[in-house]
């Protein structure tokens, strides 16, 4: 291909294969707990101050990757139980708040 740079495209292509993978990995989350007839509405989790990652995710509607890498850059914090992460629902809901799009011609407060 002349005149295109190989650099810049093997780019998209790693962004467009992350993006499907991201989007398998919700589809998995998703499936799995409808095979073990789980979802994020038992009591358990309902009722419980630390979610999973899996259960975040749910939550969230978004991949593995995307949660840890939020995690990693302590955007969303965490606590390492063990080998375990878990999220304070709190601490979920108020990243969720400090993310919440605001159109700028709005005039509610």
């Amino acid at each position: 291909m002349a005149g295109s740079d190989p650099l810049a495209r093997l780019k998209r292509a790693l962004q467009n294969h992350h993006h499907g993978l991201e989007e398998l990995e919700s589809a998995l989350l998703e499936f799995e707990e409808a095979v073990e007839g789980r979802s994020l509405n038992r009591p358990e989790a309902r009722d419980s101050e630390l979610l999973s990652v899996p259960q975040t995710c749910q939550y969230l509607g978004m991949g593995k990757s995307w949660v840890y890498r939020r995690i990693h850059n302590q955007e969303i914090p965490s606590v390492r139980l063990g080998r375990t992460i878990k999220i304070k629902r709190s601490d979920l809901e108020q990243y969720l708040e400090d993310h919440r799009h605001h159109p700028a011609n709005s005039s509610r407060r």
